[in-house]
């Protein structure tokens, strides 16, 4: 497969890939290092439990596991990959993983929850806590803990990779002479005094946790249970003496520790392991390493206990060659009592050295050089650190935009709406934003490590990348702000809030040549600064569906920025204008600001905002203006923009895709329509998966160019698809689920199942009206369908009041001279016509062109329907004069457009002559009945009208006396082809009445 893009990695992180796409990604990774690097950071970051924890949350597996199970080969944890189990023990198991940032091997170890005898969550806090606490320690001598994390309920750390054997190990293979072990334990205790500088206590030292090299360097290791210092007070004292499963075993402490290594203090749950208690367990430790036993007797927990407490050191063996002064030494810090132990390890380890008898020059100056040697590595380990630590600070600047707070708030006000569904979509949002700001987190680490760790990247680029991220900070911060005091609309709005963030891909380091640099001068640094925040509040408002607020936001600023010359700038702030326009319904105004926006981005080399702007004109110019010629040069534009940017940007290509099937279905193009808006659920599946609301917005598109084609089984199938998916992912009460599903009427009714199709209706009406009001948009568009139901049924006195209420309801919301009204009152000319109500018919028709006629323009191709129809009724009532008015009306706009795409070329040109038939005037109907027969490659005649307009042509040449002999040629022609190629049932029996009457054979 492809390397991991944007939307496979955001799918990774929502746990939205298939079985089959995760075993591609696996694939992938384990032979791609840069995408390995990029799902390990990008999952160690997503935190996705924010409102119960302030402590980031883990990336789960690709496919479901058994807590208890091992890790299979290639699992993801955190940013490391594991490779291999290298063994098991009460408190974690540890794993050979490989870190693909660093591309080296490491030691990771998972902590056991449960361990400790405390609340999961709380335990699992606790761990990480400790965990994150010995991660700053940085020592030759202690195995070094490169990064925590959180791993399902395990706390995991990733740590320096010793290939090496443990204290046991090392003092079995050959006999050891006590100065070295001493002089092991030395370094062991310089790696332990340098943790407790570090604020930071081991809690367990013990032989296990000594790893010894092949160089005979020692690592101190397993500081699983490291705690933080200071004592605390008793939590659960150990019950040694009631408890009879304590005296079974001395192995493992619930409050952690070794009970056999541990201090009194800690033995008998006084207090937490402090310092004084690891410099007993150090002691106990050395004990038993130089003299072959510990220093305390006792086989069960109460047994140990006890001599612990009264501080009997069992004597030392015969024939030993440990000196005494190494002995009292030790039990110094073996005392019962802290306070009588050394004061710190340092001290503990100044009195090791001193041997009276030599004073241990030699080894002070081997002290001396391990000293400078640490401080070498010190050294060199902070050079290259010290940009990763550099690098480190954005999950820092991310908590302060989206956390617990920031989480809890915006849950808050989406309850206080009391939406049925206000539940479902702050879940979708919370899992959305924490995909996003984690995905966000990743780029922003990983582009400064370019830089800073790895040099592969010039300053220059860095710096805009960083810029370029702010600005996506900054719209989250939006986004989120406005979330935080959601309203209803917002509710209802949200399920496409976060997808509405501009994608992270957009700051990649291939486009960064385009990037310009900050403007110089602070006011022109502060218009700059005023700008952006003026984009990322546009953009929340444009994600949150409150169009008509974003215009007004951010229309002075776009004209500034137009006034300054500020291309670079103008670019964005164009383009979003024409997004809220759209969304608005200002189709000519988003046309506008989108040729603003693209003017700017071309001559600023900004490929991406080209992409859209053009992408989004397609959509304007064929379903807002109708003019399918341009909206068909647009989409060639937008698919060289998108080819330009090469890799991501998928939501912008299924967008293409989708609206440009759209174009060729209004052009009439149904099977090249229905090809391409194939192509788009098929590429809309692979990228977002296959129950996505993208690949449902999709299905909507093609289902409604099938229904036109039409195929109605397809259509009506693939619109009961959308509706299942948008069902499935934001509840059965949302309205955007009624609104997919009202979609599915008309194909019920042309499938003649128009009682299902008005029980869907009255459904969509329900939700639209319990969810959005009695008022809303929403419930017009539904009463508009169930009435148009109602029509088909002949039922028209229960089908008028639905489209009076609709047309009161539209008056209220979008005005009584919208578009919408027109709508409303070209059907209830229908209704009334049907009816045989002919004066109000015309008075709804009338209606109907004025406000067309004042929204759109005398020239609309919306205009040609209504115009047709009064003209139908004016030769209904004999008033052929005003007919051959209005036909001529409609004639005029249908040769004025560069398609037919509404079917009805042909049919004014017969309309506009039939008037003047009907007038007498049959060489004025030659004009436009020649032209109809004549034909024109882009007319899209339905079948039969070829014949009539023949068959009328005919009767204008015999009236006119222009060519009687054609006009029978022409006769002839057309009663043949009514019965063959063109077959007219209604045009058959006129012609056979027609010769009749002519007395022509």
């Amino acid at each position: 497969m492809r390397c991991v893009d944007e939307t496979v990695f955001m799918k990774l992180l929502l746990g939205e890939l298939s079985p089959t796409e995760s075993a591609e990604v696996d694939a992938h990774l384990d032979t791609c290092a840069s995408c390995r690097t990029l799902v390990a950071e990008g999952l160690r970051a997503q935190s996705p439990d924010l409102i119960t924890s302030a402590t980031p949350t883990e990336p789960m597996p690709l496919s479901p596991r058994r807590e208890d199970s091992p890790l299979e080969k290639g699992t993801a944890v955190g940013r490391y990959l594991v490779l291999e189990l290298l063994g098991a023990g009460a408190m974690g198991v540890v794993y050979g993983a490989y870190d693909p940032e660093l591309d080296r091997r490491v030691a990771l170890k998972l902590l056991r929850t449960g361990a400790l005898g405390l609340d999961m969550e709380k335990e699992r806090a606790h761990l990480l806590r400790e965990a994150q606490a010995m991660a700053r320690v940085s020592h030759p001598n202690v195995v070094a803990v490169y990064d925590v994390g959180t791993f399902g309920q395990h706390v995991f750390l990733a740590m320096e990779r010793v290939e090496a054997q443990t204290l046991g190990e090392w003092l079995k293979a050959a006999p050891r002479p006590w100065r070295e072990v001493l002089d092991l334990f030395l370094d062991a205790g310089r790696g332990l005094a340098a943790a407790h500088a570090a604020g930071v206590v081991h809690g367990d030292f013990k032989p296990a946790n000594l790893l010894v090299g092949g160089d005979d360097n020692v690592h101190v290791t397993d500081f699983g249970l490291a705690r933080l210092g200071a004592p605390t007070t008793r939590e659960s004292a150990l019950p040694a003496r009631t408890d009879p499963l304590r005296d079974k075993t001395v192995e493992r402490s619930l409050t952690g520790g070794t009970p056999a290594y541990m201090a009194p203090e800690q033995l008998l749950g006084e207090t937490r392991a402090g310092a004084a208690g690891d410099q007993f367990s150090f002691c106990v430790a050395l004990h038993e390493a130089l003299y072959g036993a510990r220093p305390f007797e006792g086989a069960t927990l109460a047994e140990l206990a006890s001599q612990v407490s009264s501080g009997q050191v069992r004597p030392p063996p015969n024939g030993t060659r440990v000196p005494p002064w190494l002995r009292r030494v030790l039990l110094r810090g073996l005392a019962r009592r802290a306070e009588d132990r050394f004061p710190n390890l340092e001290a503990l380890l100044d009195a090791l050295q001193n041997d009276p008898a030599t004073r241990w020059k030699r080894g002070l100056q081997f002290a001396s050089a391990v000293a400078i040697l640490a401080t070498a590595v010190g050294l060199t380990h902070a050079v290259h650190t010290r940009g990763a630590r550099a690098c480190a600070s954005a999950p820092q600047e991310m908590t302060t935009i989206w956390g617990p707070e920031q989480a809890a708030a915006i849950q808050a006000a989406f309850t206080a709406t009391g939406r049925p569904y206000a539940s479902a979509a702050w879940e979708r949002v919370r899992r959305e934003l924490d995909a996003y700001t984690a995905a966000w987190t990743t780029t922003r680490t990983t582009a400064c490590e370019a830089t800073r760790v790895r040099g592969e990247q010039p300053e220059e680029v860095m710096a805009w990348r960083m810029r370029c991220l702010d600005n996506r900070l900054a719209d989250v911060s939006a986004l989120t702000r406005l979330l935080s005091q959601a309203d209803a609309r917002t509710v209802d709005e949200s399920h496409r809030a976060v997808k509405g963030l501009p994608p992270l891909s957009g700051c990649s380091e291939a486009l960064a040549p385009g990037g310009a640099t900050l403007p110089e001068g602070p006011e022109a640094r502060e218009r700059h600064e005023a700008l952006r925040a003026t984009l990322a509040r546009g953009r929340a408002l444009l994600a949150t569906g409150r169009y008509a607020e974003g215009v007004t936001l951010v229309e002075p600023t776009a004209v500034a920025a137009k006034r300054a010359a500020n291309r670079h700038d103008g670019a964005e702030i164009s383009l979003l204008l024409g997004e809220l326009r759209e969304g608005a319904g200002d189709w000519r105004g988003a046309e506008a600001a989108l040729f603003e926006a693209l003017n700017a981005a071309e001559a600023t080399r900004q490929d991406a905002v080209a992409a859209r702007a053009w992408t989004l004109l397609v959509r304007v110019s064929c379903i807002g203006l109708d003019e399918y010629e341009l909206a068909s040069r647009w989409k060639d534009r937008a698919a060289a923009a998108i080819e330009r940017l090469g890799g991501g940007n998928e939501l912008t290509r299924v967008h293409l895709l989708t609206y440009s099937g759209t174009v060729l279905r209004k052009q009439r193009r149904f099977e090249e329509a229905v090809a391409l808006q194939e192509q788009a659920l098929l590429f809309a599946e692979s990228t977002f998966g296959p129950d996505s609301l993208e690949v449902a917005d999709v299905l909507l598109e093609l289902g409604s160019t099938q229904w036109v084609h039409p195929r109605l089984a397809e259509a009506r199938a693939h619109l009961e698809r959308a509706a299942t998916i948008t069902r499935q992912a934001l509840g059965p009460e949302h309205p955007e689920v009624a609104r997919v599903r009202l979609a599915v009427v008309p194909v019920l009714r042309d499938q003649e199942e128009l009682k299902l199709a008005e029980v869907v209706a009255r459904e969509a009406l329900g939700v639209f009206e319990r969810t959005l009001g009695p008022d809303h948009p929403r419930v017009y568009d539904a009463l508009n369908d169930l009435a148009s139901t109602l029509v088909v049924q002949s039922r028209m006195d229960e089908a008028l009041p639905f489209y009076e209420r609709a047309l009161t309801i539209v008056a209220k919301t979008d005005g009584p001279e919208s578009y919408g009204a027109s709508v409303i009152h070209a059907n209830l000319g229908v209704l009334f016509f049907q009816k045989g109500h002919f004066d109000l018919s015309l008075e709804h028709f009338l209606r109907t062109i004025a406000l067309r006629d004042k929204s759109r323009g005398l020239m609309d191709p919306s205009l040609v329907s209504p115009l047709r129809l009064v003209g139908k009724i004016m030769s209904l009532k004999e008033r052929y004069a005003d007919m051959a008015h209005y036909c001529q009306r409609a004639a005029d706009i249908m040769l004025l457009q560069p398609d037919d795409s509404s079917g009805q070329w042909t049919l004014s040109l017969r309309d506009l002559g039939t008037a003047f038939l009907k007038l007498k005037r049959p060489t004025e109907a030659l004009v436009p009945l020649e032209r109809a027969v004549a034909g024109w490659d882009k007319a899209r005649p339905e079948v039969g009208q070829r014949t009539e307009v023949k068959f009328l042509l005919a009767q204008a040449l015999w009236e006119s006396g222009k060519d009687r002999p054609r006009a029978l040629r022409l006769v002839a022609e057309a009663r043949i082809m009514a019965m063959t190629d063109d077959p007219s049932e209604k045009t058959l029996p006129l012609i056979d009445a027609w010769l009749a009457a002519h007395k022509v054979r």
